[in-house]
């Protein structure tokens, strides 16, 4: 008598889950967290620039140009860190990941706070490096794995406006805190809160669906955090995704397929967008103090232009949320063309009351280009090389952004104008107009695009 045939295992399928699922408390907890997370890693990334006029006065600096290799080296320690710990987290998971970046750069902040020369500051701002660039990957890529595709890149964007929120309250302490405690207290606020935040992050923070369904000895896991999104797995249920065939990352990946030609894309975007954000967001307060007071002005007025330049970005992320996530990079081309004049005008506004709303209008420019891109990263790599995508993207990305502030040092060394510094700073972003259309024209004209590459054009 012939057997009976075994029926076929159902299947969960963790992207459909992930896509279908409504959005709830939990899913608003998560971007909620991870905002918190990257505020203070913003905070971070600015307390340097706050704290540059008190370098320059209380070290007895011949010129801010001194500063040039402390202030360029928390983004050298970011292409090392971004990478390291997106392999960590592609390997152990976002969460640890993410807690282990908090840690040390939280450690090394605090040893800012104890700096008393331009090279104490340079290795400890080299080493806070390495756990500001492994938040960043990690938090992309934890809420590009758990947000619905219909509101991904808004959910990316909603989370990492944190950071640029947190770069407006160094100037904020500066003024206000610095005349009390000295300039050490931006670095002890800056260094204790990552570790708070991580140690609550142990009980707050969940790990990527996604990435649990790449481990099956953590099934349990899985099925736990399926049903906190509102789904039950059965037990006799395989779990598949249609995002990912393996479980470990390589760095071939990135460049398989289309990636050939999108990855080095993607990189060059990043390397000039955060070459010139730094170049602005590092120098503002430095250089432009001194012209304000040659002028008759307060020094107040710079500090505020810096605090204002994070806030036209923050502005920027809550505007353009929902329009990446229907139109893809296109907005982005826009925010290029438009921050190109607003960026070079800052130097011919430099010390006008015009000062602060043109740092604004650059802010909003060039941190809104930085979300489109953080979200097509986050969006566009599979689920088993997300998070080496991301840390390679913001890795290489610091080249840029380290070469940004040794460019501004070394023209201000030459005692270049400060029209002729901005007009210099803004001139890269004509390659960026030229790889982004490039970018979507790729996408226009591929007939085998990915699901997860529609970020780049709609």
């Amino acid at each position: 008598m012939p057997q009976a045939a075994t029926p076929p295992a159902q299947t969960v399928d963790i992207d459909d889950l992930v896509d279908n699922q409504k959005i709830t408390g939990f899913n608003w907890l998560l971007v909620f967290w991870c905002f918190v997370i990257t505020l203070i890693d913003g905070y971070d990334i600015s307390a340097a620039p706050a704290a540059g006029p008190f370098f320059v006065r209380d070290w007895h600096l011949a010129s801010p140009a001194a500063l040039t290799f402390a202030f360029s080296a928390t983004n050298f320690g970011v292409l090392f860190g971004a990478p390291l710990f997106g392999w960590i987290g592609d390997r152990y998971g976002r969460k640890i990941a993410i807690i282990l970046s908090l840690v040390v750069f939280g450690l090394f902040t605090m040893l800012v706070a104890l700096a008393n020369s331009p090279e104490h500051l340079t290795w400890a701002r080299f080493l806070t490096g390495f756990g500001v660039g492994g938040v960043i990957s990690n938090t992309i890529s934890l809420n590009a794995e758990m947000a619905p595709r219909r509101v991904r890149a808004t959910f990316i964007i909603l989370m990492f406006i944190g950071n640029t929120l947190g770069g407006i309250f160094p100037p904020i302490v500066a003024n206000t805190l610095a005349a009390t405690y000295d300039w050490p207290i931006i670095f002890w606020i800056g260094g204790i809160a990552p570790l708070v935040i991580a140690f609550l992050s142990i009980f707050i923070l969940p790990e990527s669906i996604k990435y649990l369904s790449l481990v099956p000895a953590r099934r349990h896991e899985t099925v736990r955090l399926a049903a906190r999104m509102g789904a039950v797995i059965a037990p006799d249920e395989v779990i598949v995704s249609a995002s990912h065939n393996r479980s470990k990352a390589r760095f071939a990946d990135l460049f398989a397929g289309r990636f050939a030609v999108i990855t080095p894309l993607v990189w060059l975007l990043f390397a000039i967008n955060l070459m010139v954000f730094y170049f602005v967001n590092i120098w503002l307060q430095t250089i432009i103090t001194p012209a304000l007071v040659k002028a008759g002005g307060s020094a107040a007025t710079a500090q505020n232009a810096g605090l204002m330049f994070q806030l036209g970005g923050s502005v920027c992320g809550l505007v353009m949320c929902r329009f990446i996530d229907k139109m893809g990079l296109r907005p982005v081309i826009l925010l290029i063309l438009l921050g190109i004049p607003s960026t070079a005008a800052i130097g011919y506004l430099a010390t006008t009351p015009w000062l602060v709303w043109i740092a604004f209008a650059s802010g909003f420019c060039l941190l809104g280009i930085q979300f489109g891109l953080n979200a097509t990263a986050g969006i566009l790599y599979p689920t088993h090389v997300r998070s080496l995508g991301v840390g390679y993207a913001f890795g290489i990305g610091r080249f840029g952004a380290f070469g940004g502030p040794a460019l501004g040092g070394m023209l201000i060394g030459m005692n270049l104008p400060l029209e002729h510094l901005y007009l210099i700073a803004a001139a890269p972003l004509v390659i960026s107009v030229i790889a982004c259309i490039v970018m979507v024209f790729l996408h226009d004209t591929g007939a085998d695009a990915r699901p997860d590459e529609t970020v780049l054009a709609h």
